[in-house]
């Protein structure tokens, strides 16, 4: 317990401290101005109409600067009371995990060099495959409008703003305060490699620790099988790499798994449970600070260490709810900590206006739950119908297998961790009244996808003699089979993507055209009605140190009234008829720019 109460105190003093430096960088006059006046007006506040506005005050920014002081002294309180007759922290946690970080290292590895060389051979393909894979994304994959608008209104902002503002729901803090480090060191590098670079070599690096971590607990098939299919599905390698905090959110959703696992594992030291917690304390706080619906994956990994500890003989059950809540204290406390700064300029009522986690009225989200539940499965597995049927019967299934099916106990501790991050999320979702994209579900396909595997070695092992037969003679041949499954699904599926990735490029190319004529125009002010082809406007002129566009985006603006001479409006071809029978000025295959006429209102969306 005293371990765990220095560990999240520390965590608290770095999570405090940082802000406090921060915040004490920035006066209130600098940060005002740049949370009450964004560069881009209607544009940047079109993305919701109903956005709070900043609640940043004189009064709440020293309000924050005190009880980020609190927060530092109660950090220092907590270290000293907690380490009282004994070594400092430091000593401490040095002498207490440095003796066995050498055996931990040796041990993470074994699994890896027990494998023959065939399997190593197939190991290190797949590995290799999906590098390149992410490699090709992060560098071919055009950069998205929710990495445009966190770049271009978070990172350059500077890093007040980034720990601070939270008008919507593009600042993933954790991941843009990252991007703008790179941008500090590399002041000349692209946004494309500001935004991508951390999140693809952090996944890079890691790909072979969570192979061999999972090699502890499933067999080579299964750990293969199921991880090189999330490892190739489209969400997954995208996800991997795009400069959101989504990536770093995985990294610490996949820390917070395995360290569930070893403390689910009877007989672990007292060493190993403690870095057990530290890593499940460290992931929860650093997966909530890059992405908020990372509590899915906290609420599915604290379910099953709280039925673990309700199994427990009455003294050790005691003992774990004990850590159980220090630990979920910690993590509540010390997240509390780093988002007091958006509380404090942005306000709750800002990061709860988010439309991702607004609550729906019942009639509506019965209305809309249905359909919503079918294309999120599409999204996720890539066949519409048929992937919210699969869902489900791996959902029936997996506690079928897990209960009778000859599993190895190793397994079937993992494959009770995974089956809640599978089902929990459902009806916290539906008790919550929300519509989360899919993108916050990527623990959840990851989930999926070893419970698949799992469910087909219960089946090869549990199955009658005849099929026993066969499954050893296409054991020998497991190699092929997995390379054969592995090959044909992740070919299918990416090469699938390439279409949206041709298409998204032409866009772009596009776009940039367009950008081009627009510049050498001499125009007044320009009417942007699709708002994305704004956003990139003005990201192409930041990007490139250019005198932004006069760019008006109909919706938001207070008047939409006929302009004088000069004024232009920005259309897709075909999308207003009216608009389409007026002398174009310029003409392609998805923009066409008119004249403003002095006779029609200009068209709203």
């Amino acid at each position: 317990m005293r371990f765990l109460l220095r560990f999240h105190c520390f965590l608290l003093l770095g999570a405090a401290g940082g802000l406090t430096l921060l915040v004490g960088l920035r006066g209130y006059a600098s940060l005002a101005q740049q949370v009450r006046h964004p560069r881009l007006g209607g544009i940047f506040f079109g993305l919701h109409r109903d956005v709070v506005p900043a609640a940043l005050t004189p009064g709440r920014y020293q309000q924050l600067r005190l009880a980020l002081s609190i927060a530092l002294l109660l950090a220092l309180a907590g270290l000293w009371w907690s380490g009282r007759g004994r070594q400092s922290l430091a000593v401490a946690v040095a002498l207490q995990l440095g003796k066995r970080v050498r055996h931990w290292w040796e041990a993470l590895w074994r699994p890896v060099w027990q494998l023959d060389p065939a399997e190593r051979a197939l190991a290190a393909t797949l590995l290799a495959v999906v590098v390149l894979a992410r490699f090709y994304y992060a560098g071919y994959y055009p950069l998205s409008l929710d990495e445009i608008a966190s770049y271009d209104y978070f990172v350059l902002p500077g890093a007040a703003v980034t720990a601070s503002y939270y008008s919507f729901p593009n600042n993933h803090i954790l991941a843009n305060l990252l991007v703008g480090l790179v941008h500090g060191l590399l002041p000349g590098a692209s946004p494309t490699l500001a935004l991508r670079l951390l999140p693809t070599l952090s996944g890079v690096l890691t790909l072979p620790i969570v192979y061999a971590l999972m090699l502890r607990y499933l067999r080579f098939g299964v750990a293969t099988l199921g991880l090189g299919l999330y490892w190739l599905s489209p969400l997954g390698v995208y996800y991997a790499v795009a400069g959101r905090g989504y990536a770093w959110a995985m990294v610490a959703a996949l820390g917070g798994l395995f360290a569930t696992a070893e403390l689910l594992r009877p007989g672990t030291r007292r060493t190993t449970r403690q870095l057990a917690w530290a890593v499940f304390g460290l992931s929860g706080v650093l997966g909530l600070y890059a992405v908020p619906t990372h509590l899915y994956a906290l609420l599915g990994l604290g379910v099953a260490l709280l039925l673990q500890a309700a199994r427990a003989p009455a003294r050790v059950r005691c003992i774990k709810l004990r850590q159980l809540a220090l630990a979920t204290l910690g993590v509540a406390l010390v997240s509390t900590v780093l988002y007091a700064p958006v509380e404090a300029v942005s306000g709750w009522a800002a990061l709860l206006a988010n439309p991702y986690v607004a609550r729906h009225e019942w009639p509506e989200f019965q209305f809309g739950i249905g359909p919503w539940l079918v294309g999120t499965a599409t999204e996720l597995l890539g066949q519409r119908g048929l992937s919210a049927a699969v869902y489900c019967l791996v959902l029936w299934l997996a506690p079928v297998a897990l209960c009778w099916g000859r599993v190895p106990q190793p397994t079937r501790r993992l494959g009770w961790v995974l089956w809640l991050q599978v089902g929990l999320w459902l009806p916290v979702v539906l008790g919550q009244r929300v519509y989360p994209p899919a993108r916050t579900l990527l623990l959840v396909l990851l989930a999926f996808f070893l419970l698949v595997a799992i469910l087909g070695q219960a089946a090869w092992t549990s199955g009658p003699g005849v099929v026993k037969s066969v499954g050893a003679l296409i054991y020998k041949l497991r190699l092929l089979v997995l390379l054969v499954v592995l090959g044909a699904y992740g070919g299918y599926r990416l090469h699938r993507e390439q279409t949206i990735i041709q298409q998204l490029t032409r866009q772009q190319q596009e776009l940039r055209q367009v950008y081009a004529w627009l510049r050498s125009q001499p125009l007044r002010r320009i009417w942007v009605e699709p708002r994305a082809y704004a956003l990139c406007w003005h990201h192409y002129a930041l990007s490139a140190g250019q005198r932004p566009l006069p760019l008006v985006v109909p919706y938001d603006a207070l008047t939409a009234s006929p302009g004088a001479a000069g004024e232009v409006e920005v259309l897709k071809p075909g999308q207003y008829e009216a608009a389409a029978r007026r002398p174009a000025r310029y003409r392609s295959a998805g923009v066409l720019v008119v004249p403003v006429s002095p006779t029609e209102h200009v068209i709203k969306d």
